[in-house]
């Protein structure tokens, strides 16, 4: 009896630590979202979606690359022209550091001489509170012309 004990016993903790050990990695992981108005406000609200190191900050917004991203490729796809914006680097510069980020978004037109976009992004530097962050997600951008407004959501970790 006492040695069918102490086996449960054994197998209680080995699953325990596997559990914990499996959860390590995702644990470190937060989602997080950034909402942006482009135009006319450059400015950005970045909102944690989980717990995790990143707290809420806002701030403006400064596109590095922007003359040279402006100039975008186009290819056509099933009769839609589509056009290819990369790289794209933004630098947001709220309270609580500094974060840059780099796009590549796919823009469809929509009439009216505006678009609307969908893309991904990936964490370059950070200041701050943003310091050795790394991180991506996907992006989604509606206008292009006033107002253009964007939403970039996606998972960060922290060392």
């Amino acid at each position: 009896m006492k040695a069918r004990q102490a086996i449960l016993v054994a197998l209680a903790a080995a699953v325990t630590l596997t559990s914990v050990a499996a959860a390590g990695p995702d644990a470190a992981k937060q989602r997080v979202a950034i909402n942006m108005k482009i135009l006319p406000e450059e400015s950005f609200v970045l909102t944690p979606l989980r717990a995790g190191t990143l707290k809420r900050d806002s701030g403006t917004i400064t596109t590095v690359e922007r003359v040279l991203t402006m100039n975008g490729r186009s290819v056509m796809r099933e009769g839609q022209r589509v056009t290819i914006y990369y790289p794209t680097i933004w630098t947001l510069e709220g309270e609580r550091g500094t974060l840059t980020i780099r796009e590549r978004s796919e823009w469809v037109d929509v009439g009216n001489d505006d678009g609307v976009a969908i893309g991904t992004w990936k964490v370059v530097r950070g200041t701050g509170q943003y310091a050795e962050i790394a991180g991506s997600g996907r992006s989604g951008h509606a206008g292009l012309g006033q107002p253009w407004y964007a939403r970039f959501e996606g998972f960060v970790t922290a060392p």
